[in-house]
């Protein structure tokens, strides 16, 4: 993506996060299939966690709420927290990394936007289902 960016390995870019790719082609695919091999084993892993998930945050818009039938109030929120924290936590991580890199240097990016949202709205949500007394009781329910 930039010219005068050149390091002697593979990493990100550190103006706008994205993978390097080298300059010239060659026949080793390892490096290039390690960033695909780890972003896919991340994806499998956090589908795991998100179906649950959705099925749990969801399966209320069903006839007759089947998920309240089963779950109270305080369990279905806490349930949700175990459901999406491995995701938000170790799934996101280089997304994570690449945001603080992009602050670091200056050169704010999609990487930064994308961190800066998940982590806020993770935040918020920890904080509201783990001290929900906080918010006002308009919020609560």
């Amino acid at each position: 993506m930039h010219p005068e960016v050149r390091q002697s390995g593979p990493g990100s870019c550190p103006i706008c996060g994205m993978a390097l790719e080298p300059l010239t082609a060659t026949l080793d695919e390892d490096t290039e299939e390690s960033e695909l091999r780890d972003m896919s084993r991340r994806f499998w892993f956090s589908l795991a966690f998100t179906v649950p998930l959705f099925v749990t945050s969801m399966g209320d818009m069903l006839p007759g709420s089947p998920v309240s039938a089963l779950l109270t109030p305080r369990w279905k929120v806490l349930l949700e927290l175990a459901l999406a924290t491995p995701v938000v936590l170790w799934s996101a991580w280089p997304f994570y990394v690449r945001a603080v890199a992009s602050v670091r240097n200056l050169s704010l990016n999609m990487f930064t936007l994308i961190g800066l949202g998940v982590s806020v709205a993770y935040l918020y949500s920890l904080v509201a289902a783990l001290l929900p007394g906080i918010f006002p009781p308009s919020f609560r329910e």
